[in-house]
C-alpha cells in the first residue's frame, strides 16, 4: 500500500469536508487532454487505447472501475498509470494487494483502544487509517478486488455507498474513486462480487492483443529486459510466442492460459541463455525449455500430471513454430 502521506488525528478526520474526485478527473482532462493521457500510458502499455477511454469515461463521470482480464496482461500497470496520470493528489493513489484472508478492518483501519484510553483518541497510534480512509481525494486501487471475503466486500460496499467509514461508532468522510483489478472468475481463489458491489462498477476488460500487436509487446518489453545484453532478438522468435499464445488461449480445454508476462519472459531469459553460452542467436531448443519452464505453472486444464502439461506445452510450441516457418 501507498503510504507516503501524513497521518491526520481521529479529529481533523472526523471534521474533513467532502471532495467531488470526478470534478478532479474531468479538470484534469480538460487541463492535459486525452491525447497527452493516452501518450503517457502507451510509453508503458501498446494497444490499449480504447480501454483507457473506457476507464476515463467512467471515472469522469463518477463511476469506479473494475478492470477484468487473464494474469500479466498489465491491469495493475494500467490502473497505476492512470492514477499516476491524472495526478489527484500526493501520493496520486494508494493501493491495496487484496488477499482472501483480508479482514474490514485492514481496509477501514481501528482504533488501539489501550492506546485511546492512556494517551487519548488523537494519539498517532490511537487510529492508524486503512486505505478506505487514506484514499480521501485520490484514487483507490484495488489488486485482485474477487480476492476479498464476502465479509471483506461489504466493507468497502459501504464506503462506496455513503462516502463514509465507520470506525466503531466514529463517522469518517471519504470520497475516492476507485480502480480495481480482477481475474476472470474461472481462476482459482476468487469470490464472486455481491450484486450490489457489481453494480457500482464499470466492468472494462482486457483480452488477448491480437498476433501482430502481441509480437510488438513481447519484443518491446524483452529488449528492457535485456538492455545490458548484447544481443538482436529475431522477430522470428517474438512470432513464434505470439502464435503460441493465440493457440492455447483458443484451446477449449485450457481453463488458464499462460500470460503475457510468460511470453515476455520466455524470450528474455532465452536471449540471456544464448548470451551466456555466448551465442549471438537464441536457439530453437533454448527458446522451447524456455516456454515450458515459464508457462507450466500458469497453465491449468484437462491435465492429471505436470508431465502431460510438458507434453501439451511442446505440442503446441511446434505447431507454433511450424505455422511460422510456412508464413515466412
Amino acid at each position: 500500500m501507498n503510504t507516503s502521506l501524513s497521518t491526520p488525528t481521529l479529529s481533523q478526520l472526523i471534521q474533513r469536508k467532502p471532495i467531488d474526485v470526478s470534478r478532479l478527473v474531468v479538470k484534469t482532462l480538460r487541463e492535459k487532454g486525452v491525447k497527452e493521457i493516452l501518450a503517457y500510458v502507451g510509453k508503458r502499455l501498446k494497444g490499449l487505447d480504447e480501454v483507457v477511454l473506457d476507464i476515463l469515461s467512467g471515472l469522469a463521470v463518477g463511476r469506479h472501475i473494475w478492470i477484468v482480464g487473464p494474469v500479466g496482461c498489465g491491469k495493475t500497470t494500467l490502473a497505476e498509470t492512470i492514477a499516476e496520470v491524472l495526478n489527484l493528489d500526493n501520493p496520486p493513489y494508494i493501493e491495496v494487494a487484496c488477499h482472501s484472508h483480508m479482514t474490514a478492518t485492514e481496509l477501514t483501519g481501528d482504533i488501539d483502544i489501550a492506546v485511546a484510553l492512556q494517551a487519548g483518541l488523537d494519539h498517532p497510534l490511537a487510529y492508524i487509517p486503512g486505505p478506505l480512509v487514506l484514499a480521501h481525494g485520490r484514487i483507490l486501487i484495488l489488486d485482485e478486488i474477487n480476492r476479498l471475503s464476502p465479509y471483506s466486500q461489504a466493507a468497502l460496499l459501504q464506503a462506496l455507498q455513503e462516502h463514509y467509514v465507520v470506525i466503531r461508532g466514529f463517522r469518517i468522510r471519504s470520497d475516492f474513486l476507485m480502480i480495481a483489478t480482477g481475474n476472470p472468475s474461472e481462476y482459482s481463489g476468487t469470490y464472486d462480487l455481491s450484486e450490489a458491489l457489481a453494480d457500482r462498477m464499470k466492468r472494462v476488460e482486457i483480452t488477448i492483443p491480437k498476433r501482430d500487436l502481441l509480437k510488438e509487446i513481447i519484443l518491446w518489453k524483452a529488449a528492457i529486459f535485456i538492455k545490458d545484453i548484447d544481443l538482436d532478438i529475431d522477430e522470428k522468435i517474438a512470432e513464434v510466442l505470439a502464435t503460441l499464445a493465440h493457440l492455447i488461449n483458443k484451446d477449449s480445454k485450457i481453463e488458464s492460459e499462460p500470460s503475457i508476462r510468460s511470453c515476455i519472459y520466455a524470450l528474455a531469459t532465452a536471449a540471456s541463455k544464448a548470451w551466456i553460452k555466448g551465442s549471438e542467436e537464441i536457439s530453437i531448443e533454448d527458446l522451447r525449455k524456455e516456454v515450458i519452464q515459464n508457462m507450466l505453472p500458469l497453465i491449468q486444464g484437462e491435465f492429471s500430471s505436470d508431465e502431460e502439461k510438458v507434453k501439451y506445452l511442446d505440442k503446441k510450441f511446434r505447431e507454433a513454430l511450424l505455422i511460422v516457418s510456412e508464413m515466412r
